[in-house]
């Protein structure tokens, strides 16, 4: 009977607490049944490489099923002895460069991914390597520079966008011969799907395993001669038959004529660069990451390693997007509680956090608190929660301290207003001695709470962005970055963090050796793909790979970006501006020429667009570019004069409203919306500072006062002495009648018909019109929908630019 109770009492305590968490399909985990029973690991490094890597991947449903004795080679994943495992794995991986190592690359291509993401495959093999090693204590992840591939701008081919040359070629070879494995058709469809139904599908699918420049080292060359991938016949004959088709299209491809008289850097693709997405963020003691690198499809992955992985389901309205990134109009993207789960057992565990964010909030008037990350069960009973409040970040947190529903809520102050509608970093921490913070971009926001113990989780509940599990308190904004951790990241690893930067990021390394006279010389861009039609190049500089010192001073000036064999001809931030670098600099660091930044269009897209740098002068080379004119802009001083006309600020808005209505400024109804929408009114007269979001706002202003004065009956009675309000729009707002709504209005709210106003007559068009609609109740409006028809024409009249305007 006492379980009995307990359990009813379980169930009142969920309907009261609103809609239950949604029980996503569990996910996917190692289904590994083959427990390790061979000989003992024989160092530390091979036990780590068990615990980190073997035991993720030697699940039959990842690599066990393959790379055993008797399959296929290599055997990094045998049961029989870890040792030897060890042994098999080690040309594997890079432990230096997780992400560099033939392992990741070779998921990254799409062999035998458990995901629907190659991506996320990929990254999460690259944080199991980092986590292997990682032994040694190493708590950050390095950028490291490599030496790009070297061709000479002008002399690289780039498939055409239109598939003409891979239909006549390569896409009969594979059609006839891979449509087995790599078509969304095929009975066990393994990516990537060169072979499709969809010529423009299967040639998308295709680019990357083409290689123009040098066919030969083609992956679908490569696959068959090299790695007896599948042949149809002989291998070697195979191999040659792609080479064949492959150099077709090369020849058919002309090359770029380069301008004679141009002084140009090597050249690279974005592909050629270091990927710097997440290069030097301290990522230690991470449970649960997403880059949201996806870009297309229903779930977001968690490439954290740490078992089992906590992917996202995207429900609702949403948009990748481009850079890596996900915009949430509506609905949420939902982690199944039995993912989850891992968060409660491992912060339990430590009595710390870090939920650590990259966000754009959509705007600034966001309440509830709108939930933007939250791992709750609904909106009254939680664990923790990142929210918004207008232009505050709210943390609530269920601790010894607070209530189920994490009250009351740590949250940045009012008068700091720290959340905007832009990118930012956010960073919640909890920990035994110092308690709860907020940090914004960077910086301690100085909010406190005293430490709580947080043993008290329940791990029933859904990890989720964008709402609470019953839908409510709805977030609108883009998350470019979700990182949570298990420990609480200190001041200086926050600032690391955000000084980094978030999104799908590329370190381009122009090789200048060849113009300054020192080999494995470059300037190195960090470029981003800014968004579907552009790119962005800033802050570069000069470093030498081997370390070496300048024997002679350089002089660099007039560097320009060119794309495509030609300098653009816009978003030349450095062509006026001289770098020299003095006799004895070591180039071991990298020498910084600017801070500056510019963007230029893209041509061809991300994957065929070919960049180098051109220069006035560097070392013994110079150009006068008598050929070359780049488009000058005219500046001039602005005009010191100002509009003749101007807006009301929020305070006269406020008055304004309150002289016209009657309603004093101190009505409940009317001081709370203010107080609520007062950041989004108008904060100055300059009429050209006005925006479509402060009309909203002073819209809802003009609601609540028409709402007060309408509701009272004295006022009303005043306003409209001959209107029955206790009868239905039809009798008391009829043709007839309907002047003795409208007239008080016009009297009311537009007194002086200056020369600027509305013709009066125009306004009684318009409210008639309005009262028209809203009286169309297919003959069921009752007494009370006459109030709310006066309220809308007060409304309309009030909170037009007749007051607004002066």
């Amino acid at each position: 009977m006492r379980i009995f109770l307990l359990v009813l009492a379980s169930m009142l305590l969920l309907g009261c607490g609103g809609a239950e968490v949604e029980q996503n399909p569990p996910p996917a985990l190692p289904n590994n049944t083959n427990n390790y029973n061979g000989p003992a690991p024989q160092t530390t490094d091979i036990q780590q490489f068990k615990l980190n890597l073997w035991d993720n991947l030697v699940a039959d449903n990842r690599c066990g099923s393959c790379h055993q004795p008797g399959n296929t080679a290599p055997f990094f994943v045998r049961r029989d002895d870890i040792n030897l495992a060890y042994t098999a794995a080690l040309p594997l991986v890079n432990l230096a460069d997780p992400a560099q190592s033939l392992l990741v690359q070779k998921v990254a291509g799409g062999h035998n991914c458990w995901l629907s993401s190659n991506t996320a495959c990929a990254d999460t093999i690259t944080q199991w390597l980092r986590n292997w090693g990682n032994t040694s204590g190493a708590e950050q992840v390095a950028v490291r520079l490599v030496a790009p591939v070297i061709r000479d701008a002008g002399a690289s081919k780039a498939l055409p966008e239109s598939p003409g040359l891979f239909a006549a070629e390569v896409y009969p070879l594979v059609r006839q011969y891979c449509v087995n494995c790599h078509a969304p058709s095929a009975t066990v469809a393994q990516a990537p799907f060169f072979a499709a139904n969809d010529l423009s599908a299967a040639y998308q699918a295709s680019r990357s395993l083409i290689n123009l420049d040098r066919p030969a080292l083609s992956r679908l060359v490569a696959r068959l001669g090299g790695e007896f991938h599948n042949c149809w016949s002989d291998c070697a004959n195979d191999a040659a038959q792609m080479l064949a088709a492959i150099t077709k299209i090369a020849e058919a491809v002309p090359l770029t004529e380069l301008d004679p008289t141009l002084v140009p850097s090597k050249a690279l693709r974005l592909e050629d660069g270091v990927v710097a997405s997440s290069g030097g963020r301290y990522e230690s003691d991470q449970i649960a990451f997403y880059q949201f690198k996806e870009g297309q499809g229903s779930q977001a992955f968690d490439t954290s390693g740490v078992e089992p992985a906590a992917n996202l389901t995207l429900q609702g309205d949403f948009n990748w997007l481009t850079g890596w990134g996900l915009q949430i109009n509506s609905g949420r993207a939902q982690a199944s509680t039995q993912s989850s789960a891992k968060l409660a057992r491992l912060i339990g565990a430590t009595g710390e956090l870090s939920i650590e964010a990259w966000l754009i909030p959509a705007n600034v008037v966001q309440a509830g608190p709108a939930a933007i990350v939250s791992y709750a069960g609904s909106a009254i009973s939680r664990n923790l929660t990142l929210g918004q409040t207008q232009y505050n970040y709210d943390f609530l947190l269920r601790s010894s301290a607070s209530n189920f529903a994490g009250q009351p809520a740590l949250s940045t102050a009012d008068a700091d207003e720290l959340l905007q509608a832009s990118l930012q970093h956010v960073v919640l921490t909890q920990d035994p001695v110092n308690g709860q913070r907020i940090y914004v971009n960077g910086q301690d926001s100085g909010v406190r709470r005293e430490a709580a113990s947080i043993s008290n989780w329940d791990d029933s509940f859904a990890l989720m962005l964008g709402s609470e599990a019953d839908g409510s308190r709805q977030w609108q904004g883009s998350v470019r970055l979700l990182a949570i951790h298990n420990r609480a990241l200190s001041a200086a690893q926050i600032t690391q963090n955000f000084s980094i930067g978030v999104g799908q990021k590329f370190y381009l390394p122009f090789a200048i050796g060849h113009l300054i006279d020192l080999p494995q010389s470059y300037i190195v861009f960090e470029v981003a793909q800014f968004d579907n039609y552009s790119y962005l190049f800033s802050q570069p500089y000069l470093i030498n790979l081997d370390g070496a010192t300048l024997s002679a001073d350089v002089t660099i000036s007039g560097m320009a970006l060119a794309i495509n064999g030609k300098e653009s001809s816009g978003g030349q931030a450095w062509i006026k501006q001289r770098f020299n670098v003095p006799t004895g600099t070591v180039l071991t660091e990298p020498h910084t020429l600017s801070a500056l930044g510019t963007i230029i269009a893209a041509e061809s897209g991300a994957s065929s667009d070919e960049f180098f740098l051109s220069f006035a002068e560097i070392g013994a080379f110079s150009n006068v570019r008598s050929k070359v004119s780049f488009p000058q802009q005219d500046v001039s001083m602005a005009s010191s004069s100002s509009s003749d006309i101007g807006i009301r600020p929020f305070a006269a808005i406020h008055a304004s409203m309150s002289q016209l209505t009657g309603v004093s400024q101190a009505n409940p109804a009317v001081a709370n919306t203010y107080q609520t929408i007062v950041r989004q009114l108008p904060a100055t007269p300059n009429i050209e500072t006005f925006i479509s979001a402060q009309q909203m706002a002073i819209t809802q202003l003009g609601i609540a006062y028409c709402n007060a004065a309408i509701s009272n009956s004295t006022l009303r009675s005043a306003w409209f002495p001959t209107i029955d309000f206790n009868a239905s729009p039809a009798e008391a707002l009829s043709p007839t009648n309907r002047d003795s709504l409208i007239e008080p209005l016009l009297q009311r709210f537009m007194p002086l018909q200056a020369a600027t106003d509305i013709a009066n007559s125009d306004a009684r068009v318009e409210l008639n019109n309005l009262v028209d609609r809203l009286s169309q109740c297919h003959g069921s409006c009752d007494s009370q929908r006459t109030q709310t028809i006066a309220k809308a024409a007060c409304t309309a009249v009030l909170a037009s630019a007749q007051m607004l305007v002066y």
